[in-house]
C-alpha cells in the first residue's frame, strides 16, 4: 500500500475515533444525570441488585427469565427526581425484547431497554412541562451524537407524542432514545428517556450487528 494511502486512512481512523469519543462524553454525562444506578460501571448483575436494594425504590412487578418469557421490572423511586420539571412520579422500567438488525443475515438479538419515566400532572401544564423536557435535552446533548431521529405520533391532526432517537457513528441501534406522550389508561403525560443495551460477559454495552463489530 503506497505510504500515502496509509497516511489517509490512519488519519480517518484518528477522526472516527475522535467522533466516537466525543460522542461517548456526552452520552455519558445524559445517562450519570438521569440514571440513579448507571448500567455502564459496573456488572449489571450489580446494577440490578443496586436497583432493587434502593431504599428509594418500589418494585411493583418483576418477572425473571425463563424459556418462554423475557426478564421485567418495574417500579416507581420515592426521592429522585432527575428532571428539569417536579415530577409528580419517577418511574423505572427493565425489560429484555428482540430485535433483528438490517445487516445480510438479518440477526436476530435479545436486548434490554433501561427506562426513567418522569410523570407529569394531568392537562395542558403537564403536556408543557414534558414537552419543554424534551427540548432541553436535545438542545443539550444532540451535538454530542451523530445523528438524530424525530419522530411524532398525530391523532386527527392533533401531535400526541415525539421522540428523538439519537445514533453514534457506524452503528444502526440508537443507544438512547427520548420521548413525551401521554401515560396507557391515564391522563398523565411523562417524559421517557431509554437506554438500548446489550449484556455481554456481565457488562452492559451498546448494541452492535456482527458486521459491526
Amino acid at each position: 500500500m503506497p505510504a500515502d494511502m496509509k497516511k489517509i486512512i490512519f488519519i480517518l481512523l484518528l477522526i472516527s475515533s475522535a467522533q466516537f469519543s466525543f460522542c461517548q462524553s456526552g452520552f455519558d454525562k445524559a445517562v450519570k444525570l438521569y440514571y440513579r444506578v448507571n448500567p455502564f460501571d459496573r456488572r449489571f448483575s450489580t446494577v440490578l441488585k443496586d436497583v432493587l436494594s434502593d431504599t428509594s425504590f418500589v418494585t411493583i412487578e418483576m418477572k425473571k427469565r425463563t424459556d418462554s418469557t423475557f426478564f421485567f421490572l418495574s417500579g416507581y423511586y420515592k426521592r429522585f427526581n432527575p428532571f428539569d420539571f417536579i415530577a409528580s412520579e419517577t418511574q423505572l422500567r427493565m425489560a429484555e425484547t428482540e430485535i433483528v438488525y438490517n445487516d445480510s443475515l438479518h440477526t436476530i438479538d435479545t436486548i434490554i431497554i433501561y427506562q426513567i419515566l418522569g410523570l407529569t400532572e394531568r392537562g395542558a401544564e403537564g403536556l408543557a412541562k414534558a414537552q419543554k423536557e424534551l427540548t432541553r435535552f436535545h438542545k443539550r446533548f444532540s451535538r454530542d451524537f451523530s445523528r438524530s431521529e424525530y419522530k411524532q405520533g398525530e391523532r386527527d391532526g392533533v401531535i400526541t407524542a415525539a421522540i428523538y432517537n439519537y445514533f453514534f457513528y457506524g452503528l444502526q441501534v440508537a443507544p438512547l432514545s427520548i420521548a413525551w406522550g401521554k401515560m396507557p389508561d391515564d391522563d398523565r403525560y411523562t417524559f421517557t428517556i431509554s437506554l438500548r443495551l446489550k449484556i455481554k460477559e456481565n457488562f452492559a454495552a451498546i448494541p452492535k450487528s456482527p458486521e459491526e463489530y
